[in-house]
């Protein structure tokens, strides 16, 4: 199981290969059609009942399934009281295109938001509001286990990008025709009074600081 250890790092691996931790989620990638190749479920009493469902739905000839002692699935869940379900599944980061379809794409930039909790919720909250797609830089890992636990199953429905810079992603925009926004605190127009219907990159800057002057000067 040492995919697992390797996969409950606080950061997803380099690779496509990402950690899903309890039924609920499990559930939503599913739906998604996410591929899970290895799920481990314990034998242990204190498995919730719709762990034990979830998993009895993964179908044997996609997924690897294996049953483990409560001391096992300890060492295998990142959670200090395991759901008694973890999973491994492919999920591949989307490309800039992806984030951002004709006609109008809506797509929310975030730069150094190092909670990846908070970068779970501005993904769950974009996707509700209705935009097209995500790009991270910097900050924490969208695609680690912590930040697809936030964002509750909206990373597999919404093309999330990581690992651009941020100059990479204004040329990506200026190519695309997509009119690039900053979020400030003061000195900016109202949200209220932004007309946001034409193609749009949005950026959000992270916990404390915000965004980098450099980035709302350009």
């Amino acid at each position: 199981m040492a995919q697992f250890r390797q996969a409950r790092g606080s950061a997803a691996p380099t690779g496509s290969t990402v950690l899903l931790e309890g039924p609920r989620l499990i559930a939503e990638a599913l739906g998604a059609s996410v591929r899970i190749d290895l799920a481990a479920v314990s034998t242990g009493t204190a498995t919730t009942r719709r762990s034990a469902v979830v998993f009895d739905r993964l179908d044997p000839s996609i997924t690897r399934l294996v049953r483990v002692s409560p001391t096992v699935m300890d060492a295998l869940s990142p959670m200090s009281t395991p759901s008694g379900l973890v999973a491994l599944a492919t999920l591949e980061s989307a490309g800039f295109e992806a984030a951002a379809p004709a006609p109008r794409p809506l797509v929310i930039g975030l730069i150094a938001v190092q909670d990846p909790g908070n970068t779970g919720a501005v993904i769950r909250a974009i996707e509700a509001g209705g935009a097209t797609g995500v790009v991270t830089v910097g900050g924490a890992d969208p695609y680690g286990w912590k930040a697809l636990r936030g964002a509750m199953g909206s990373t597999f429905r919404l093309p999330v990008v990581r690992s651009l810079g941020a100059g990479d992603v204004r040329a990506a925009a200026d190519a695309l025709g997509l009119r690039v926004l900053a979020a400030v605190p003061r000195d900016g127009s109202s949200v209220s009074d932004t007309d946001l219907r034409g193609p749009c990159l949005i950026w959000l800057g992270g916990e404390g600081g915000g965004l980098d002057t450099n980035v709302v000067d350009t």
